[in-house]
Formats: structure tokens, sequence, C-alpha cells
């Protein structure tokens, strides 16, 4: 591995995290990784890890605030991914009402969903500014400045290219994984809810775009041979998928 820090996956829910985590589990070997309240498949919080088995780790990946880093008190690096808002608020919300310990969605309209659920409310910001009660879209902003890398869910395969890049990676090939089926597209939606989602969600609508520029100036400092490999894997890519 080129980078020696400990590795912080930021897996926001509905972003493509599923299949980033694959590839990333791939990336270690047993005891290595902490993913999502687990190592080496046995369910331990952060704070039940003895000394011996944080000093190990070398990444963390999971459904973790900003912040989660201070428990293994050790320098780190984060990287996330980051999905039009709209979409990730639909695609929650589909896959949630057949998910097991959110039985109450199953009953609920979308407009329900968005107006009582947390899921539905500028997610994204909550998590990445690392306050879990007041979304701070500046100091999420300024989070996301220090991240090693910063995904978006649209530009998948130049985000894990850009990934590989900055950690070393390995094989970065994939099948995805924990797609959300049966849902209406965001055109489906009738504009009355699609304007609600907007109005819960203008920090997450913000940052979205504050994201895309980050990793369209990252895609700039590529030089031309990495371009080329670049277009090379989405071909490749594109033949699996």
């Amino acid at each position: 591995m080129i980078n020696d820090k400990l590795t912080v996956f930021m897996h926001i829910p509905k972003t493509g995290g599923t299949t980033l985590s694959e590839i990333l589990r791939q990336q270690y070997v047993f005891g290595e990784i902490f993913d999502h309240d687990s190592l080496g498949g046995i369910m331990k919080k952060a704070d039940q890890l003895t000394i011996e088995e944080k000093r190990n780790i070398k990444a963390v990946a999971g459904h973790y605030f900003y912040g989660v880093h201070e428990q293994f008190k050790k320098s780190c690096t984060y990287f996330t991914m980051l999905r039009e808002p709209i979409d990730r608020v639909l695609s929650s919300y589909y896959f949630l009402r057949n998910y097991k310990g959110y039985e109450r969605v199953k009953n609920m309209s979308l407009r329900e969903f968005v107006l009582n659920e947390p899921e539905a409310k500028n997610l994204q910001t909550l998590m990445i500014c690392g306050q879990k009660l007041h979304p701070n879209l500046e100091k999420a902003k300024e989070n996301l400045k220090t991240f090693k890398v910063v995904g978006i869910t649209e530009l998948f395969n130049e985000s894990l290219f850009l990934i590989k890049k900055e950690y070393g990676w390995n094989n970065i090939h994939y099948d995805k994984r924990n797609i959300t089926k049966k849902r209406l597209r965001k055109q489906e939606v009738p504009a009355s809810v699609i304007d609600l989602i907007k109005q819960y969600n203008q920090l997450d609508l913000e940052l979205y775009e504050f994201a895309k520029q980050l990793i369209s100036q990252k895609l700039t400092t590529l030089t031309v041979d990495e371009q080329k490999q670049l277009q090379k894997y989405k071909q490749e890519q594109s033949r699996r998928t």
C-alpha cells in the first residue's frame, strides 16, 4: 500500500458504497480492516477493540460520521462518495421499505418519508460535518477539502480510478452490489414531492455541487498516460456491467 496512514472510507448510504466497500476489502488481509462495526467477521464497536486490534487496523469503513478516526488515535486520510441528493433520497426510500429495522417505512408514502425520516434530510452534510444533530455546510466543505478523494456516484468509475491512484490499490473491477430495484425514476415522481425533497436537502444540494468541483479539479491533474489508463478501465468495466 502506498499510504501508511489509517484509511477511512466514510460510507454514506445509497451512494454506491457497498460496491466500493467490497473492493476496499480486497486490498487488505484478515484483521486489517474494521468494516461496519466488524473485525474479521466478529461484530464489535470501535470502543470494544483491544489496543492490539486497533494497532493492526489499517482501514475503517462504514456508515460513520466524520471523526471516527479519533477512536483509533492514528494519523489518517478519508475518502467518500456523494450522490445527487434527490436520487439518493429516492433510492433510500425504496431500499428501506424492505430493510430490517425500518418496517415503519413500508407503509409510508414518499412524502411522509421525506417529512419524517432523518435519512431524507441533508444526511450527506450531516455525516461529513461530523455533527449528528445539526448539519453544518461550511464545516462539511472544510472537511471535504482535507479528504484524499471525494468521489461522486454519477462518476463512479472516475472516482474509483482516483482512489486506486491515491491509495495504490490493485484490481478495481467490480460487479454492482446492493442496487435498489423496483423504484420510480426521478421523472416519474410528482413535481411537488421533488420540490419537497429539494426543500429538505438544500445543504446536500450545495455540498454535492462542491464535491463535483473537487473531483473535476482532481481529474484535471491526471497525466496523459493516466487519462489513457482511465479510458481503458472504463471500457473494460463497461463490458462487465
